[in-house]
């Protein structure tokens, strides 16, 4: 009994503490797994541009040739060959692509992130304020976005 009293005793000044860290955890947590999911599609996207860009600009200097020399379209179609074998290109661009989602999600969502940090790196009544502000927030988004209020008519309505 006396570990239960232990627990308590502690916990028992601490909670707002504990709970606005939690709603600043939490809040990171949902922009962080947003911004991910936003970079994955971003990285895939960006990649697969620079993939096309480079394969038709090989594939255009391939297709045309200036001359009548055999030698020089043998040379064109390996360099096209070449480009089209090759993966280094792609694992940069997909890093590049995904730094730029993330780093766009986050910036969209800078509110929600500087009001989760502020909880949760600040102590007392700045944390609490903060948290408190991010619950105010998300609810705001609850309701714009699940019952659509706020939302303006469309041309149909």
């Amino acid at each position: 009994m006396s570990v239960l009293n232990t627990i308590t005793r502690k916990l028992s000044g601490n909670i707002g503490n504990y709970a606005a860290k939690g709603v600043g955890l939490a809040t990171l947590g949902l922009v962080g797994y947003d911004a991910h999911r936003v970079a994955k599609l971003e990285s895939d996207t960006y990649a697969t541009e620079k993939d096309v860009s480079a394969a038709s600009h090989y594939l255009n200097n391939s297709l045309y040739n200036s001359g009548m020399s055999t030698v020089a379209q043998k040379v064109k179609d390996g360099a096209f060959g070449m480009e089209i074998d090759q993966t280094w290109r792609r694992f940069f661009n997909l890093g590049i692509g995904y730094v730029k989602g993330f780093t766009s999600m986050l910036t969209s969502h800078v509110v929600p992130f500087a009001l989760g940090l502020g909880a949760l790196l600040t102590k007392g009544l700045p944390s609490k304020i903060c948290a408190g502000a991010a619950l105010v927030y998300g609810f705001g988004k609850l309701v714009v976005n699940f019952f659509g209020i706020g939302v303006p008519k469309g041309p149909l309505e």
